[in-house]
């Protein structure tokens, strides 16, 4: 699942990787909101935050902005330079050690609600910055090993691409339609671009699996608080591990 990156990896294994980390994704980002009311696995918004606080006068509130859009870039160099570097070896190992970084991140924030009794605002500024850091990672870890065909922290890029593949099915229907009843429903001279099925596949499965995170990690943050970060922890580290054990199988 990690021996291979970019286009040597088959649709399968796209398709497997993006639907864990999919879930992962969506669960952390409706997760987080839920208990510090923060969007973190992307930086769109918080760049529209930076704007709207700096027009405002707010620096204050600007500069937490801004910590959460380094701290989701920092997230994204420090994956890239543990996947890039050769201190760890092959690229699995590479992979296993920003997973298990992830995890480490997640477990953090988990902790970083006992420091105070209370919810207190440079304390939620913290756990934010620290989603904002594991979802980075993600992105960026997920984006290399793809050949930046997957991502999983978001879905804007994603149903674009669905809405596009979309058009291209109907199109490519319409003149099949047309060919069989032999009555034109598709103008235009240029002939249609046959859709291609494995990557509707992965565009699906990656909104659904993001989208089924984001009810559960809703609904057990409401429950769960923090704690239910626990979840998504432990799935990322046991992906790590996965890919570590596929390191030394490669020796």
């Amino acid at each position: 699942m990690f021996r291979h990156h970019g286009p040597g990896r088959s649709p399968q294994e796209n398709r497997v990787v993006a639907s864990y980390l999919a879930l992962v994704g969506g669960f952390v980002n409706s997760a987080g909101f839920v208990v510090i009311g923060t969007f973190t696995s992307h930086v769109t918004g918080n760049v529209g935050r930076l704007s709207n606080d700096l027009a405002g006068a707010q620096f204050g509130a600007a500069a937490t902005a801004l910590t959460m859009l380094v701290a989701f870039f920092s997230g994204a160099l420090v994956a890239s330079m543990v996947i890039e570097s050769n201190f760890f070896g092959r690229n699995p190992a590479g992979y296993g050690v920003a997973l298990l970084t992830e995890a480490v991140l997640l477990l953090l924030f988990m902790g970083a609600a006992t420091l105070t009794p209370a919810a207190h605002p440079r304390l939620m500024d913290l756990e934010a910055a620290i989603l904002c850091a594991s979802m980075g990672m993600q992105n960026s870890l997920v984006t290399r090993l793809s050949g930046a065909v997957v991502r999983t922290t978001h879905l804007t890029g994603v149903l674009t691409d669905l809405g596009i593949e979309a058009g291209r099915w109907f199109r490519w229907w319409r003149v099949s339609l047309s060919e069989r009843v032999r009555v034109k429903l598709a103008f235009g001279e240029n002939p249609p671009e046959r859709p291609s099925v494995p990557k509707a596949e992965l565009l699906v499965t990656i909104t659904v699996s993001f989208v089924a995170g984001a009810i559960a990690g809703a609904g057990l943050g409401v429950r769960l608080r923090h704690v239910a970060m626990v979840l998504p922890a432990v799935a990322v580290a046991a992906l790590g591990v996965y890919a570590l054990l596929q390191d030394r199988e490669a020796e």
